[in-house]
């Protein structure tokens, strides 16, 4: 689909052939230790139902990969929610960013009027992404928010 920064490529990943990359990528996640205190929210360890949303083969779900190795992914379910995780050691990188220009592209190209993340007041790193593409939030009450995003398609030039 596209290539990133420093080796960094978005791929889709429904086939069927990327079945043992994902379970590696959601090895990893579910693995991952979880932080409390102020680290909580700077390198969030992604929920379980998070992971398992990713695994789902609703909608459409892309990757980042680098060297043979998914760093990350994103799905956009078939109501328009978009679900998106990096591995530890790849956060603050710009593959989130990479991943939701993509996902909201493809989202544009498939005629949603909007995309919805679910995400906790606490999660610093999805309002950053969220913001960078002009969110509004919606307040779910007990912590929990809604960030709507309104995707336009790729622009360009003439």
């Amino acid at each position: 689909m596209s290539r990133g920064t420093l080796g960094t490529h978005i791929v889709h990943v429904d086939h069927p052939s990327f079945g043992n990359d994902i379970e590696r990528f959601v090895t990893e996640l579910r693995n991952e230790p979880r932080y409390f205190g102020p680290t909580a929210s700077t390198n969030p360890k992604p929920f379980p139902s998070l992971i398992e949303a990713l695994r789902d083969r609703g909608g459409f779900r892309l990757a980042a990969v680098e060297s043979g190795r998914i760093v990350g992914m994103a799905r956009i379910d078939g109501s328009g929610e978009l679900f998106l995780a990096v591995v530890a050691d790849r956060r603050r990188t710009g593959i989130g960013q990479q991943l939701a220009a993509a996902a909201l592209e493809r989202a544009a190209e498939l005629d949603h009027a909007t995309v919805s993340v679910r995400s906790t007041r606490r999660s610093e790193a999805m309002h950053r992404l969220c913001r960078q593409f002009g969110s509004a939030a919606i307040d779910l009450g007990r912590g929990n928010v809604e960030l709507i995003v309104t995707p336009t398609p790729l622009r360009t030039s003439a």
